[in-house]
């Protein structure tokens, strides 16, 4: 992150002498300079605006930075397979994944047609139609780590460019550019002064922090360079591995977006808006967009269990039925970097944050003042009792997903927060179970807790034993994984 801020000095010193009459004028003109040059360096205006569909195979080794079972490096390896197609000129855009880590097996895809659009779980056999869907932030991510797809998009918003400098990067020299897409954090483009070619770019995403991208091995494909290699990088690790295995240019690509024979269709997903719902009396899952937070009155206080993203609003929204009673435990289910963002939300109410042993340093980093957070750490179980109900906080690991992992049980109630372990679909049947949530499953019948009812950190459904089981019972529809 320094050498992005520095860099962007560089640029501004570059024009030291530029009066502020003709600065942006300058600017404006270095980045047209740079822009054209590696246009023409990735095949030229007529090649790129020619390229109407790609489609890309690869093998992809993860490492799971920040997201591994244990809270160090080195970090747990897992392999995938992916196809990614897309059709620049009618916006249409497929993707399919399969394969394993975390605890989890998957096999994905999702089409993005307009109103044929739909997300498909191979695994379960099941099909949605996507209510809703969005050409750009679903083809966003391919965009960004193939080189010409970002070429046509710099040079499609080439207005909104600016010149951020030149720097040196292990003994290269690059002309960088900044830009911003149609979705997302801007993007500063590394390109080779020798060549003209894309060779890195990087982003900061707010909460995570630098994501640096790295494009090698070009070859040439309908006379247009392609990286064959993709790394990218999570603040200086290394977090994924790609091989470019097969690409075509300018296919017919009908055949990835016909819907597969014998799927279930379950219905259509919406906008998943923020919301309140009452489980129990004071007890509520509070979320949206895919995280959810449990928070339980306990009569003086406010207990709170989850910290993904979203907290601040998911307080918001309690307030409006405990006014201001305080909140004076927030339990972080585990280490993974999406599970401790809602700790600065907890530190902001001074809540004692809760966290297993084992990732007190992690909890802490979260913080906006790491020292004087206070932290409460559970090495296999600890209560919180009042006259109105008793809460346990158990540590049921190791599982395949977390070698700790603390989920809330509330015994009188019969009801259990986890996270990551087992998977409620919004609507639709249960999916066959995963290794992290035979785990899950194993972990509570050896606890001997005897939950009625299980919240989820991702979903707003409410799971019961009998959605677990099926799950557990399930058989998997396409079994190539």
């Amino acid at each position: 992150m320094k050498r992005t801020l520095s860099l962007t000095l560089v640029g501004l010193l570059a024009f030291g002498t530029a009066s502020a009459g003709n600065f942006t004028e300058i600017n404006v003109e270095k980045a047209a300079a740079i822009i054209d040059a590696a246009i023409e360096a990735h095949g030229g205006d007529a090649l790129l605006d020619d390229l109407q569909t790609v489609v890309i195979e690869n093998h992809t080794t993860n490492h799971s930075v920040g997201q591994s079972l244990g809270t160090e490096a080195p970090w747990d390896r897992s392999a995938n397979n992916g196809i990614e197609v897309i059709d620049l000129e009618n916006r249409v855009f497929y993707t399919k994944a399969w394969g394993e880590g975390g605890g989890f097996e998957f096999s994905n895809s999702t089409i993005i047609n307009g109103e044929e659009s739909y997300q498909i779980n191979h695994r379960s056999g099941t099909v949605q139609q996507i209510a809703e869907p969005d050409y750009d932030a679903t083809s966003g991510p391919f965009v960004r780590v193939t080189p010409a797809l970002l070429m046509r998009t710099l040079n499609d918003r080439r207005n909104n460019a600016h010149f951020l400098g030149e720097t040196t990067a292990e003994g290269v020299d690059y002309n960088v550019i900044g830009f911003s897409m149609t979705v997302g954090p801007a993007i500063s483009l590394y390109f080779e002064k020798d060549t003209n070619l894309l060779r890195r770019s990087e982003r900061v995403l707010p909460n995570f922090g630098l994501v640096e991208y790295r494009f090698d091995d070009y070859q040439t494909k309908n006379t247009i360079p392609f990286n064959q290699k993709f790394t990218l990088l999570l603040n200086g690790d290394v977090n994924l591995e790609r091989d470019n295995k097969s690409l075509q240019a300018n296919v017919a690509i009908d055949a990835y977006l016909a819907v597969p024979d014998g799927l279930v269709e379950v219905p259509a997903i919406g906008p998943d808006a923020l919301a309140r719902q009452e489980v129990a009396d004071g007890v509520w899952l509070i979320g949206g967009n895919g995280t959810y937070a449990m928070f339980v009155d306990m009569d003086d206080y406010v207990f709170a269990a989850g910290g993904t993203a979203g907290i601040p609003e998911r307080i918001e929204l309690l307030r409006e039925v405990v006014g201001d009673k305080p909140i004076r435990y927030g339990m972080m289910t585990h280490h993974h970097f999406d599970h401790v963002l809602g700790v600065p939300a907890y530190e902001e109410e001074g809540a004692t944050v809760i966290a297993a042993t084992a990732h007190e340093r992690i909890v802490r980093d979260a913080a906006n003042d790491a020292e004087r957070l206070d932290v409460q750490l559970v090495d296999e179980r600890m209560t919180l009792e009042s006259d109105r109900r008793v809460v346990e906080i158990i540590d049921i690991g190791p599982t395949a997903h977390s070698q700790h992992l603390l989920v809330a049980y509330l015994p009188e109630e019969g009801i259990l927060f986890e996270a990551d372990h087992f998977a409620l679909p919004r609507v639709g049947p249960i999916g066959p179970a995963v290794s992290s949530t035979r785990t899950f499953a194993k972990s509570l019948a050896q606890l001997g807790i005897d939950a009625k009812i299980i919240l989820a950190a991702h979903s707003p459904r409410l799971g019961t034993p009998d959605d677990l089981q099926e799950a557990l019972d399930a058989e998997i529809f396409e079994a190539n994984l």
